[in-house]
């Protein structure tokens, strides 16, 4: 199940595209990539709009289920204004490694 998170920027409570795409560097502790691993995650990638517009990040997760869980344990909420979108299909030209 791919997943695509989108927050505008800045947020309400005044955080920049930069400052979503920081708090993921800082906050991705190996413990925290482990605990994705074993929940099902098997891609994750976070962008930002050059221009501070957006901030992104998509997923791919095996299960809802798995994705929530880790969401849960690691008390990850929506960012204000933050929106999900749930993609379908996978095609491409290079496969997940």
């Amino acid at each position: 199940m791919w997943m695509l998170f989108h927050v505008p920027c800045p947020t309400p409570d005044s955080q920049s595209a930069h400052d979503l795409y920081m708090k993921r560097v800082v906050g991705i502790t190996s413990a925290m990539k482990e605990s994705a691993k074993s929940y099902g995650c098997r891609f994750h990638r976070a962008w930002y709009a050059l221009d501070g517009s957006a901030f992104w990040a998509l997923a791919n997760w095996e299960t809802a289920e798995g994705a929530n869980r880790f969401f849960t344990e690691w008390n990850i909420e929506d960012e204000p204004g933050e929106t999900l979108i749930r993609l379908e299909g996978d095609v491409g030209l290079v496969p997940l490694g």
